[in-house]
């Protein structure tokens, strides 16, 4: 949910920018503001993904282990 969170946020802002640029507003106060939000929470959740799928990996990672070495017990 996360990855998905921060690609959607990560579309949202670029096309924020696009906009704002053909507007000719792109460095308003209300523009730049939102953009900040807008980074931070797509970094927030792409962080969050990553962490979430290494935790993921190693916690099947020691399932694996776990499992073999019972089996050559």
């Amino acid at each position: 949910m996360y990855a998905l969170t921060s690609v959607a946020c990560a579309i949202w802002l670029v096309q924020t920018c696009v906009e704002a640029n053909a507007n000719g507003d792109l460095l308003s106060w209300s523009n730049i503001i939102f953009a900040l939000c807008l980074t931070i929470v797509t970094v927030y959740c792409a962080v969050n993904a990553v962490r979430g799928w290494v935790v993921t990996d190693k916690h099947a990672h020691n399932e694996t282990s776990s499992e073999s070495s019972v089996d050559e017990s």
